[in-house]
């Protein structure tokens, strides 16, 4: 489960704090990562009884068990409930080091069993899209981020951190081309499609403009004004969903939903592998899942490209 900072119990946050810094100290990991991590962390150290030091003390094998249990029978797909015992891990091994817990019960975690192509991408239904942009007052400052948002979301498929991460001279406007700073300290450059070009500089230049000083593209609209995290982004599409009366879901979601209509309209797997960034075409390969007949389409890419990797 994902508990957000400004959400954890009062007797959680420093033990999160201090495992989200040393997640950067110790393993190098990106901010973005680290704080992921210790999201989803949070739900284990708020299931512990308070407060979670003495409850860490006298932590035992049975009781990482039960949480395990309860977990798996929310009915999690498995590779979910694979990087939440992967995280839970990495925090145990923390409490070990950190003398929280007198042994490393790293190792008591199980494995859920996952194969990488056994989950199916799940596109939004059809006029679901429409029924989001349909919500937006472009009227309002917030409409127009909001439009800008979904609209790199659904025409150039961004991970919600990489539009969070967007700065303004990211944009190549007289270029029409997008810089995007991806996982693993990637950087690409993408062609700006010509309506998402339109909405971000709408934003720009008449829901932004004037309000901030700083270089990130977007901002919350509240008081005291400030950049808009991944978490942010996550949150504007959900309230969109609330506001358009469909089920909620998440960035990811859309980003399944441009690559699979990608693929629908006769992209070739290494286009599609290109626009989303992926270091290895495998993982583009969950996407021909989707439709049967496109992938006995693509079967004869496979062979020359499976172990690719994609560089511009």
């Amino acid at each position: 489960m994902v508990i957000h900072r400004d959400q954890r119990r009062a007797d959680a946050r420093d033990v999160l704090d201090e495992f989200e810094a040393w997640l950067l100290r110790e393993r190098s990991t990106q901010e973005g990562t680290a704080a992921a991590y210790t999201a989803r962390v949070a739900g284990f150290v708020e299931w512990l009884p308070a407060p979670v030091d003495q409850s860490l003390k006298t932590l035992t094998a049975a009781m990482l068990t039960q949480w395990v249990n309860l977990e798996a029978a929310r009915g999690l797909k498995a590779s979910t409930l694979s990087k939440q015992l992967v995280m839970l891990r990495s925090f145990l091994q923390f409490c070990h080091r950190s003398g929280r817990t007198g042994q490393d019960f790293s190792g008591v975690v199980p494995h859920a069993a996952a194969w990488r192509l056994s989950s199916i991408p799940d596109p939004v239904p059809a006029g679901t899209i429409e029924a989001l942009f349909g919500t937006l007052d472009l009227r309002s400052a917030k409409g127009m981020r909001d439009r800008a948002i979904l609209m790199l979301l659904t025409g150039l498929g961004l991970r919600a951190c990489e539009i969070a991460g967007l700065r303004l001279g990211d944009i190549g406007w007289r270029t029409g081309t997008l810089r995007i700073r991806g996982k693993g300290d990637r950087v690409d450059e993408l062609p700006l499609p010509e309506d998402v070009g339109q909405a971000l500089e709408d934003y720009v230049l008449h829901g932004r403009g004037g309000r901030t000083a700083g270089e990130e593209v977007f901002w919350t609209v509240i008081d005291p004004v400030q950049p808009l995290t991944a978490n942010g982004v996550c949150g504007t599409i959900r309230q969109i969903c609330v506001k358009a009366g469909v089920e909620k879901f998440g960035p990811h979601r859309l980003r399944h939903t441009f690559a699979t209509g990608m693929l629908a309209s006769g992209a070739t797997l290494q286009e599609v592998q290109g626009l989303l960034r992926h270091a290895h075409l495998r993982t583009t390969a969950i996407y021909t899942k989707v439709d049967k007949n496109r992938l006995s389409a693509l079967a004869t890419e496979w062979p020359a490209a499976a172990s690719g990797r994609w560089s511009r």
